[in-house]
């Protein structure tokens, strides 16, 4: 072999080295917790399969306020369906007939400016809509009651270095 080969072959070696390095450490950290996320989405899904069988939801999506509850879309887009993780805390349905979201989070990214992160609806003591915006190294969180849009608070997180 070469020493021009031998280079190539250690190259190679080296890169497959550090990909399965890089794949491990993704598997044990954000893996892991998107496992976990799904899992506890499946748990409140048979959770609320159990004690309303009548009803069709779509997607769940996991919302860390006070408590942490899973919120599910009723397929006909009228109502949330909030199931808490705590099985002590009793399932809550809260339709949704007067507000749409997507206004609600464009009118909050023109109030805070910036980018929008993220939009969802969740529930904190009472349901509302939760918009993340981001401007330079600023993350600004707005929340908005579900049932009417009026807001609510806002938080202002800064990351500096």
């Amino acid at each position: 072999m070469t020493r021009k080969a031998k280079w190539i072959v250690s190259f190679l070696v080296a890169l497959i080295g550090v990909v399965l390095v890089f794949s491990v450490m993704y598997r044990f950290t954000i893996g892991h917790t998107e496992n976990q996320k799904e899992k506890l989405v499946e748990q409140a899904m048979m959770r609320l399969t159990d004690e309303s069988p009548n009803v069709k939801v779509g997607q769940g999506e996991l919302f860390n306020g006070t408590e942490a509850y899973v919120v599910f879309p009723e397929e006909d887009g009228k109502s949330i369906w909030f199931v808490p993780l705590n099985d002590k805390l009793e399932i809550e349905q809260r339709e949704i007939d007067e507000v749409e979201a997507t206004d609600v989070c464009a009118r909050s990214v023109e109030e805070t400016g910036g980018q929008l992160v993220s939009c969802k609806i969740g529930f904190d003591e009472r349901a509302l809509i939760e918009v993340v915006t981001k401007a330079n190294a600023t993350y600004t969180y707005s929340y908005y009651t579900l049932q009417t849009g009026e807001f609510i608070r806002r938080v202002q997180l800064t990351d500096q270095m």
